[in-house]
């Protein structure tokens, strides 16, 4: 058959249509290698040193990819705790903090574990005999072949300017190293795998990134002083990192209405109470109706794990390019015709619970096209209800969004105390 000739039947009589064809996807390809080849880097460049296994060592400026930030994995991340409703209890859970290279001080790796692998394949050695219906079951047996090849897997410890330290693993991720001789990329994985026929010392990877500027200055914890309100004893204030919206531990502080945040890493922060079965959060009095609506509707179409969302604040970013919308979240089960659907099943109590969130969702928005875009998400309170039990009720609190600071405390409140 002839294919050529097909070709152009389909996209077009004659040879002058498929050769602009042919260059339209041949400018595409090129530009598509352009971008890929280009380090778009984002505006914090840092002098750095990095160290390899092998031994060398090289300095230059270094950076992210722009936009992005390092996502570590803390497996030892269990402090920050939630209640669980249904049995009381505080059950802690991991998280994923986000990061840049402001806070940054030095970053090490070091090898987890360490294999030596090879192919294999699962050989079949069942026999069957026709005549007398007797199968011989023999377990299967893996077969290795092929040459060897290393596997390493790669702890990563952050520490910052502030003290503070992080240990996990790392989402990999692409730095930008820039020196007089050249511009070079360094990819950071928390698993790297080596050719096939290659030895472990084969396999280079980078040991440690030493920050030789100052950077961002960052204090290890944050008390934070509420002027116009009382806490009970059995109050429970969380924050929220503003930039990568990581909820942060939270403990008392020596005076009734202080509250001490801590690791946060420089970044500013988003502030909610918990009194009894109601939550209060720091958010503009504020709001224009216009973007409520829009991201009302953005919120209704927004097909998610939880099936109850009332929208409670919209806001936008300082540079107007995002929208942040505070959201009251459940998932409720329902009878249909198939079944209870929704909820979650609770193994230990034998019935449905539903979880429930109070969360911050950060959008972005085109304000030309009025369109918005969920981009991440934070989560100040979570816990699971029986379907009896009601949705906690949610009030903005303008007092808690007043936030002036000074040094290492921060005043919530219209008004400081004298």
């Amino acid at each position: 058959m002839d294919y050529s000739t097909k070709n152009e039947s389909f996209i077009g009589t004659g040879s002058n249509t498929m050769r602009r064809y042919r260059q339209l996807i041949c400018k595409l390809i090129w530009l598509l290698v352009v971008l890929a080849l280009c380090p778009v880097v984002s505006g914090a460049t840092r002098q750095a040193a990095v160290y390899t296994s092998d031994g060398k060592v090289v300095t230059g400026q270094i950076a992210l990819t722009a936009g992005r930030r390092f996502k570590l994995n803390c497996s030892e991340a269990g402090k920050l705790k939630t209640t669980d409703m249904i049995t009381g209890a505080d059950v802690p859970y991991g998280k994923v903090r986000q990061f840049t290279l402001k806070p940054i001080q030095e970053m090490s790796f070091h090898p987890e574990r360490e294999e030596i692998r090879q192919d294999w394949k699962f050989t079949e050695t069942t026999r069957y005999d026709e005549k007398t219906a007797v199968a011989d079951f023999t377990p299967a047996q893996k077969k290795f072949w092929g040459e060897t090849y290393p596997l390493r897997y790669l702890s990563t410890e952050v520490v910052f300017n502030s003290g503070e330290t992080l240990s996990g693993h790392l989402y990999s991720c692409v730095l930008y190293l820039k020196t007089p001789e050249k511009n070079s990329r360094i990819i950071l994985r928390s698993k790297q795998r080596g050719p096939k026929g290659s030895k472990m010392d084969d396999l280079v990877y980078v040991t440690k990134i030493k920050l030789l500027d100052k950077g961002t200055s960052a204090v290890s914890d944050l008390t934070v002083v509420f002027e116009d309100m009382t806490l009970a004893p059995t109050d429970v204030v969380q924050a929220l990192t503003r930039d990568s919206l990581t909820p942060v531990p939270t403990v008392r502080g020596e005076h009734p209405e202080t509250f001490v945040v801590k690791a946060t890493f420089g970044e500013d922060i988003y502030l909610a109470v918990r009194q009894g079965e109601d939550c209060l959060v720091g958010w503009p009095e504020t709001q224009d109706p216009a973007l409520f609506a829009l991201a009302q509707d953005h919120l209704n179409r927004q097909r998610d794990f939880y099936n109850d969302k009332q929208l409670l604040g919209v806001m936008t970013a300082r540079d107007g390019r995002e929208v942040l919308t505070l959201v009251n979240l459940r998932r409720r089960f329902a009878p249909t015709h198939f079944g209870e659907i929704g909820g979650e099943w609770d193994k230990t109590l034998g019935t449905i619970v539903e979880p429930w969130r109070l969360s911050i969702w950060r959008w972005k928005y085109d304000s030309v096209n009025q369109a918005l875009l969920l981009s991440s998400r934070g989560t100040f309170f979570r816990r699971v209800f029986l379907p009896e039990h009601p949705t906690p009720q949610v009030q903005m609190s303008d007092e808690l969004w007043q936030m002036r600071r000074q040094g290492n405390t921060i005043h919530s409140g219209k008004q400081e105390r004298h």
